[in-house]
Order: structure tokens, then sequence, then C-alpha cells
């Protein structure tokens, strides 16, 4: 099996990209449109998340008003749905912290526990190919917002 090759980063592809999350996304959740979008893949920082299997990739839709997540895993290279959304605000969170710069834990008081990394790009493995999502605006945004989120708690 060849590796995949890493396709060069364009403002198209970036696009395209989104578009794709926003579909998965929107797929999965009711008023999908009231939530912002980034993607995040799964923190390699907690001992705990090492031994959890899961999906590696997420769409994190977030919303000021009210505060709140929708944790929605999606499997990258089909772009398609991986698993159940969890939505974490203010009548289920348990805890939500920051581990370092960019890389979050969140639980609800049922149990669900996630551990997550929202960098300014992140590499998708799409089929055979690798496409950077540029999301540095976004970014700015969601950390402005996690901010708040963690400081709730």
């Amino acid at each position: 099996m060849t590796p995949a090759s890493v396709s060069p980063i364009s403002p198209q592809d970036s696009t395209r990209l989104k578009n794709l999350l926003r579909q998965v996304f929107d797929s999965q959740i009711p008023n999908y449109g009231d939530y912002n979008l980034v993607c995040a893949r799964r923190s390699p920082l907690s001992d705990t998340d090492r031994d959890v299997a899961g999906p590696e990739y997420y769409v994190v839709g977030y919303r000021w008003q009210p505060l709140e997540i929708m944790m929605a895993p999606f499997e990258a290279g089909e772009m398609s749905p991986a698993g159940t959304p969890v939505e974490l605000n203010m009548t289920n969170l348990a805890h939500a912290v920051e581990l370092a710069p960019d890389h979050y834990e969140t639980a609800t008081s049922t149990g669900a526990i996630f551990y997550f990394e929202v960098p300014t790009t992140i590499d998708l493995p799409l089929l055979d190919s690798v496409r950077t999502l540029v999301q540095s605006e976004d970014y700015e945004d969601f950390t402005a917002f996690m901010t708040q989120f963690v400081t709730v708690d």
C-alpha cells in the first residue's frame, strides 16, 4: 500500500472541505444552521484517551446562545457520520477544561467524555490523498468560545 500523498493547500480545497463538513454535520443535527463549525481530532494529551476506542475526527458545532457544543463524530476518509452526535450544554455539562493550548476535555453528566484538539490547520485523509483544511478564522472564534465555555463549568 502506498502512503497517501499530501496535496498542496488551496483556498478552493479548504472551502470544499468546509462544505463537506457542513453536509456531514447538517445530516445529523436538527437546527443545524444555528451552529458555527470547526473540525477537531482526538487529542493525544490524556492518558485515559489512549485506551479509549472511538472516532478520530469530529465536526464540532458550537453556539454562543444558548452556550453549547455538539460533538459529531465523522469518518474522514468517507466524509460520513461515524457515530451518534452528543450535545454538551449547561444542563448536562459535567466539566470542560483546557488541557493545553488548543486541546480540550469535555464531559457530560451521563459519562460521555471527549478529548479533542482544534488546530488552525488539520490534515484529513480523504480516499487516496490527504487534504488540509485551513480554519484560522474559525479557530479564533472557537478559542474565544471555549474560553467562556470552560469558565462556566
